[in-house]
């Protein structure tokens, strides 16, 4: 029985081990990239497209994206 699977950033989705697709990107509210795991390499793409957009609408203020 395994107890912590990972989960997709992206769809929330559990991944068995070794399934798993580790990128290093932005979160917002970071500074930096950090290591997270992904189901698939549309989901990576994906996630990093709505970070992107997402870092365009707030740079009116404080900086999210570092």
């Amino acid at each position: 029985m395994i107890l912590f699977k990972k989960k997709c950033l992206y769809c929330g989705k559990k991944i068995n081990k070794g399934e798993e697709i580790l990128k290093d990107i932005k979160v917002p509210g970071f500074i930096g990239t950090k290591e997270k795991a992904f189901c698939s390499l549309e989901h990576v793409n994906a996630y990093e497209k709505e970070v992107a957009e997402h870092c365009k609408k707030s740079n009116s203020g404080g900086s999210c994206c570092g």
